[in-house]
This record gives structure tokens, C-alpha cells and sequence, in this order.
């Protein structure tokens, strides 16, 4: 038996190939060359279509009619189209060099940067609230904080929308990254007497125990539609159920880094009779923003701050959020009195930072025609991610 298997060990797996082979040979065709004994009838190459696995140069042609991810490619849903969420085209990405490996020249330019630009920011409101729908989930004394914690998030969020006036009859609501849908699932408490309520979960991973699977077998009228696919490839103007619906609103409760951005785009590359009528968005992890995705280049151009300095940025706002920096090992309560100061203060720096990134969102926000708010929509000790975007669209536009 062990003849009929590829004798190529792949280094990766720490195992041989389980390809099985033609008879008389050592080798699968992927790693035929690896086999010097054998006249192979031409070179391989990656295949165009995914270059994790290759094909021979001579035969791409029957390659390509019978590939499996052609296969997928021509089963995709008509609203995934590659990349039309993913930024500008043509531009390079900066490098990414870890802090540690700077001079502390150039991080404390930037730091100078951040902290001039600050200052010009407006103070942003802190606005808690709280919707009926989720207070007494809030108040069952058998629930853990971790949980509680985030159905005070929620109940927030919700209040939110419902006092900016985004929840209309005939609404289609869009969580992106959604997960296993925990905030659609008290949304859907909320609008479940509206008359032509449509939800769509969108998320890029297969989850388990998802709570749009609940709100089916609840006597729950609204239409649920769970979508997965990469934010950046989703065109909302292909959903038929965004087309049928009067309104679209975009949701989300910490969505990392670029996919904010991502969404942003997705939300607002809208045509006129699929128009987004306002969104929420609870922010999250600004060190994992992209720079080809960001969507407030131009704002962070005109506060001086160069493409190279971007990921910088991204860096520095992990200061926000990164631990108390304390010396556990010291007993000397000088030593921890400095510690504290260089900790708040990195702290403090890498807020200016995370509010700088969302002003810069806000900024794109308004060019797009929406009317934008930032707001503390929680408290530190509920999340450390505790801002929020609210955003509608503007009358007139």
C-alpha cells in the first residue's frame, strides 16, 4: 500500500504527501519534479486561479476547465465580487516595522504629531444608554460579568438606533461580523412587530450555536439571512433583499481594525435607490487597521502625518488597550508610582491615537453624506473599546 502514495515529505506537515500516484511512480504530479528519474513532459506552474497548488504549463488549458476552485469561483453569489470594498488601487502599503526596532527619534515625532492633532479634536460626548428590551437580561444575578458585559454593550447600541430613528418598517438591518449573531439576536426582540423586517448577518467563518439558528425556531416573523463572505467582497446592491427594502441599516459591535473600514466602503458604494440610510458601529483593535483600506488618509495627510507614519499610528494605538504595564517583581513604591505615570500616559497617547483614526472615519463619513457622531457609548470598565460611530444620512442628499 505504501507504493500507491507520494513519497514527497512536506517539511510543513512534518509528513509525506497522501496523494496517491500512477502506477510505477514515486511521486503525485504536484510533486512529480522532486523526481529526477522521471521525464516529466513539461514544467509546472502555479494555477492561475490558486497558487497553493500548480498544474503542468502544457495542459493549463484542461487544467482550468476542470480546476475545483473554478468551480467555486462560478457558484459565488452574484453580490461577492473580489476586492471592490478593499481601498484605492495602486497604492503601496507602508512597511510595518515593530516600535522596538525605530529609532526613538521617529516614534517620538509622531508622538508630538498625535498629541498637536489632539488637541484640535472635539471632546467626544459620553452618551450611556440603556433599552428596555435587555434590562432584565442586565439584571438576572445568575449571569456572569463577562456576559453581562456584553448586554450592557448591546442594550446601548440598541438605545442608540432607536434615538437616532433607524428603526423604520420596511428596514433591511446588515451585522457585519456578525458572528454568532448575539446582537442581531436582541435587535430581532426589538423589531420583531415591524412590519418587513429584514436582518442579514454577514460574517467570512463558519460559526457554531449561532443565534439567527434560535430566532428560527422562535415565532420570530422577520426575515433572516445569514451571508458568508470576506467584507471586502460583498456589493450590497447584488442582495435582492437590500434592493426590495425601503431602508438599509449598517450595524456592528466591535469590528477589528480594517474590517470598520472595509464595511465603510461596503455601506457607502451604494447607488441611489440602494441607498444606506444610517449605521452603528462600536470600534475595535486600531492596530489591525490597514493602510490601503483606511478610509481617512486624506484627514491624516492634513494633520502631517506621512503613509510611513500610518502604521506607526496603528502601533501606538495598542498602547491604549495593552495592560497595566506593571512590575509585578518590585516592592519599591517609587518604582511603581513611576511605572503608573508611564503607563497612563501610554495610555493616554494611545486613546489620542484611536480618536484620531476615528475622526479621520468621520471625516470620510461626512464627505459621503452622512451627518457622523462620535460617542462613548459604554463605560472603561464595561469594555476598553467603549467608542461608537452613529451616522444618518443626510436629507438632502
Amino acid at each position: 500500500m505504501d507504493t500507491e502514495h507520494c513519497k514527497f515529505f512536506v517539511q510543513r506537515k512534518k509528513r509525506f504527501c497522501r496523494m496517491t500516484v500512477k502506477k510505477g511512480h514515486k511521486y503525485c504530479g504536484e510533486h512529480m519534479e522532486a523526481d529526477v528519474s522521471v521525464q516529466s513532459p513539461s514544467k509546472r506552474i502555479p494555477c492561475p486561479l490558486d497558487s497553493t497548488h500548480t498544474c503542468f504549463e502544457s495542459r493549463l488549458k484542461q487544467h482550468l476547465e476542470v480546476c475545483n476552485v473554478k468551480k467555486l469561483i462560478d457558484a459565488r453569489p452574484e453580490c461577492i465580487i473580489e476586492g471592490i470594498n478593499r481601498g484605492e488601487i495602486g497604492i503601496e502599503a507602508p512597511k510595518h516595522v515593530p516600535l522596538t526596532l525605530l529609532d526613538q527619534n521617529v516614534v517620538d515625532d509622531v508622538i508630538k504629531k498625535v498629541e498637536a492633532a489632539a488637541d484640535k479634536l472635539p471632546k467626544v460626548e459620553e452618551l450611556i444608554l440603556e433599552h428596555d428590551i435587555l434590562s432584565a437580561e442586565i439584571n438576572n444575578s445568575s449571569y456572569g460579568n463577562y456576559l453581562k458585559k456584553h448586554l450592557i454593550q448591546n442594550s446601548s447600541l440598541l438605545a442608540h438606533l432607536n434615538r437616532a430613528g433607524l428603526l423604520k418598517e420596511n428596514s433591511c438591518f446588515i451585522e457585519f461580523g456578525a458572528g454568532k449573531g448575539k446582537l442581531t439576536y436582541w435587535l430581532a426582540q426589538l423589531i420583531k412587530n415591524t412590519k418587513d423586517s429584514t436582518v442579514i448577518l454577514v460574517d467570512r467563518s463558519s460559526h457554531r450555536h449561532k443565534n439567527d439558528n434560535k430566532l428560527k425556531t422562535e415565532d420570530c416573523s422577520i426575515n433572516i439571512v445569514r451571508i458568508r463572505a470576506d467584507i471586502a467582497d460583498l456589493c450590497l446592491n447584488k442582495i435582492e433583499e437590500v434592493k426590495n427594502s425601503k431602508y438599509t441599516v449598517g450595524i456592528a459591535k466591535h469590528l477589528c481594525g480594517a474590517a470598520t473600514d472595509l464595511t465603510l466602503r461596503c455601506l457607502t458604494n451604494q447607488t441611489e435607490d440602494t441607498g444606506v440610510s444610517g449605521l452603528i458601529i462600536a470600534f475595535c483593535c486600531h492596530h489591525r487597521c490597514e493602510y490601503i483600506s483606511y478610509v481617512g488618509k486624506k484627514y491624516l495627510k492634513e494633520c502631517g502625518f506621512t503613509p510611513e507614519e500610518f502604521p506607526i499610528l496603528c502601533s501606538i494605538a495598542s498602547w491604549a488597550t495593552c495592560g497595566t504595564g506593571k512590575n509585578r517583581q518590585s516592592n519599591s513604591t517609587d518604582k511603581e508610582s513611576s511605572e503608573d505615570m508611564k503607563r497612563e500616559r501610554r495610555e493616554s497617547i494611545g486613546r489620542k491615537v484611536k480618536s484620531l483614526l476615528n475622526w479621520g472615519r468621520i471625516k470620510y463619513l461626512d464627505s459621503m453624506g452622512f451627518d457622523s457622531k462620535l460617542y462613548y457609548y459604554t463605560r472603561l470598565e464595561v469594555s476598553l473599546e467603549n467608542m461608537c460611530v452613529v451616522a444618518t444620512r443626510k436629507i438632502n442628499i
